[in-house]
């Protein structure tokens, strides 16, 4: 039986530290020692190597070790739906169904095997389609146009507030953490990515 070491966990929207004594061989069995954690969503980084966490049988660091749950983030053209559910591999399938999970509220079960994984999605999407072609068939209603320039000054205020909470993070940060740096390069990282991809789009 291997012996126990602290595990530290911090989620970029807390500002608490979670720590955890674990003998936790994979990461599936942390996950089982960690319940009132929300897995879902969250693309999970061991921080001495930066290696991200996806499969419950990944192994875990033999030592203390620290994890950061960064919240995942929406690739332009690629999350709303899978091209080919069939042939997609099981991270694929696993980390699309975390992103329904957190951003749709699907509350797929995502604990079965490659197979189970495409016939829950599957199903969902059946699911989602006939949805949607109701609400079409029900809304004649074609007056409600998409204001671009209100929905960019509704997100430079949500950047703004963003921005003063991450400061507020540094100010308050346990010195014992030494994670800023590295979360606010992933954080800017993925915004520069979506900045590129809006501007793609508006051909600007």
């Amino acid at each position: 039986m291997s012996s126990k070491r602290t595990v530290t966990l911090k989620m970029t929207s807390q500002k608490d530290v979670v720590t955890h004594l674990s003998d936790a061989r994979t990461f599936g069995e942390l996950k089982a020692e960690l319940t009132a954690v929300n897995w879902n969503g969250m693309r999970v980084v061991e921080r001495s190597k930066k290696v991200t966490l996806q499969v419950d049988d990944a192994i875990l660091p033999a030592g203390d070790f620290q994890l950061f749950l960064v919240p995942e983030k929406v690739k332009s053209g690629a999350v709303e739906k899978l091209d080919d559910v069939k042939n997609a591999n099981y991270n694929m399938l696993r980390s699309h169904g975390s992103f329904l999970n957190k951003m749709k509220e699907a509350k797929l079960d995502l604990s079965g095997t490659t197979k189970q994984l495409r016939k829950v999605i599957e199903k969902y999407y059946k699911k989602a389609d006939k949805a949607a072609a109701q609400t079409k068939a029900v809304s004649t209603d074609a007056t409600s146009v998409v204001d671009p320039v209100g929905e960019i000054e509704a997100a430079r205020t949500m950047i703004n507030d963003a921005i003063d909470n991450i400061i507020d993070g540094i100010k308050n940060a346990p010195a014992a953490v030494d994670n800023t740096q590295y979360l606010i390069k992933v954080s800017m990282d993925d915004l520069d990515t979506e900045i590129a991809g809006l501007k793609k789009q508006l051909s600007l």
